[in-house]
């Protein structure tokens, strides 16, 4: 009896909360249709306010990311800009959004944005990321099975084995380079960088907000950063962590 009620109450439960997923769901397409005809409509401060709710519910499209980085722009906000512009970017992968944060960096004279060469390759290598990966994932597997059948016919192991552990080896160094640093863009206007994660540290750099700086950690309410080639630490509520 116990257990037929118990039953019943997951089936409830799970009726319950899927209705509120799903209406959830069903206000942010409204919420997002609406948003969409403001901007359409061009009452773009209204649009981005709906657009801003959504984002807060973790929801977003990558069209929705290009239209509030359009309107951050022409408010004059160009930090949140890029901000919404390079969480499209890490969304789609889309290189031609690089050149329009490039050329709003350059514009407003903002640190973080260079194309290197070394960037490039890894932007390049990162579009054949998956591929390599399985390629090489698959080429272990069968140096292991051919090791395994070697051994078998008691046959020398020492290519197959050595072959197994350089692939090893490339998949690791494979996997290092695909990951991508932590990064955020500086929120607030006269922003102070600090030497250490502390009020009375001593004050590096004021900076505008839109800079692009390299996450390296995080100490109570300070986010360790990279500057300038040099580490320094800004509150956490002055940066935005550039990660859905």
């Amino acid at each position: 009896m116990q257990r037929g009620v118990s039953k019943n109450l997951i089936i409830l439960s799970l009726f319950f909360f899927g209705g509120i997923i799903m209406a959830s769901a069903q206000v942010s397409t409204h919420r997002l249709s609406e948003a969409d005809s403001l901007f359409k409509a061009k009452r773009y401060t209204q649009s981005l306010e709906q657009y801003r709710i959504i984002f807060q519910q973790k929801q977003f499209s990558p069209a929705m990311l290009l239209k509030m980085a359009y309107i951050e722009e022409g408010l004059q906000r160009t930090g949140d800009a890029l901000y919404y512009l390079n969480l499209y970017y890490n969304v789609t992968n889309d290189k031609t959004v690089l050149e329009k944060m490039e050329e709003l960096a350059n514009k407003h004279n903002l640190q973080g944005y260079e194309q290197t060469d070394a960037g490039r390759f890894l932007s390049f290598y990162n579009d054949y990321h998956l591929p390599v990966g399985v390629g090489l994932m698959a080429l272990a597997v069968f140096l292991l099975s051919l090791s395994f059948y070697l051994k078998r016919k008691k046959e020398m192991l020492w290519p197959s084995m050595t072959a197994f552990v350089v692939v090893l080896g490339l998949l690791v160094v494979h996997n290092t380079l695909g990951e991508q640093a932590a990064s955020g863009i500086v929120s607030q206007e006269n922003t102070y960088l600090m030497d250490g994660p502390s009020p009375g540290a001593t004050v590096i750099s004021v900076v505008e907000s839109g800079h692009r700086v390299e996450i390296l950690g995080k100490k109570d309410v300070w986010i360790k950063i990279r500057w300038k080639g040099e580490t320094a630490y800004i509150k956490q509520n002055h940066l935005l962590p550039l990660s859905l």
